[in-house]
């Protein structure tokens, strides 16, 4: 395991560090200098080889509501971290939608890319889904429509299919971060800065991409217990909302 999953894939950081928000004019306030490793922000980019047309299923249209309510009871938004996420499907053969490239599905399946922006390490972020056990019933049915015929995995035991034969993702938790890692474009070592100038222990290039932030180290933790009135404004059951 690299050093960008510290925790064990079981184990969710209880006491996480929250960066306290302090009115603007206490004058003693001091630039953030230093981030411990569950205030750092990262992205998660991707991409899901998908059994072809499985999406037209009815059945996965299930799979996808049972996933959502399995979140809904509980609100988990510190413990996830997820700031903001992105789903897109591009069917097999589908041309851009741009005059450039862009996302393109593996010959004979379909593509489910996936995005985030997620408060600490990957290992507890992920396990904050994983260690549910009706999220991970869930992600059992997102395993189910993989489709991984003729890729390359090192270790079988890390497939969608071995991990369900194994009792599925709750019973298999570094099995099923090793998959998504398989998939991830994301680099859980790279964190999120105002710049590339102001990370004061860069990384040795090459570096896959840069990743920016407008506040590093303001974690969703920080604004649901900092934030005035964060649970009224953001109540965990959410609420419609008319963007206009």
């Amino acid at each position: 395991m690299s050093n960008s999953m510290k925790y064990p894939s079981s184990v969710v950081p209880a006491s996480t560090p929250i960066l306290p928000i302090t009115p603007a004019s206490a004058a003693t306030v001091e630039p953030i200098s230093v981030l411990a490793p569950p205030q750092e922000q990262h992205m998660l980019l991707l991409f899901l080889p998908l059994k072809k047309g499985i999406l037209a299923n009815p059945q996965v249209n299930e799979l996808a509501v049972n996933l959502v309510n399995a979140v809904a009871p509980v609100d988990n938004r510190a413990a996830t971290g997820v700031h903001f996420a992105m789903f897109h499907l591009v069917p097999d053969g589908t041309a851009s939608a741009l005059p450039v490239p862009t996302f393109q599905a593996p010959a004979g399946k379909d593509l489910l890319v996936a995005q985030s922006l997620y408060d600490a390490p990957f290992d507890p972020y992920i396990s904050a889904f994983t260690t549910d056990p009706a999220i991970a019933t869930g992600l059992d049915g997102l395993l189910s429509i993989l489709d991984e015929t003729g890729i390359p995995i090192a270790d079988p035991a890390t497939s969608a299919a071995q991990i369900l034969a194994n009792g599925g993702v709750f019973q298999n938790s570094e099995a099923f971060i090793a998959l998504l890692m398989r998939y991830n474009f994301g680099d859980p070592t790279i964190p999120a800065a105002t710049s590339t100038e102001n990370i004061a222990n860069p990384a040795p290039p090459p570096q896959r991409y840069v990743l920016f932030a407008t506040f590093p180290g303001l974690t969703v933790g920080s604004i649901l217990q900092n934030y005035p009135d964060a649970q009224a404004l953001w109540p965990s059951d959410a609420q419609p909302i008319t963007f206009q």
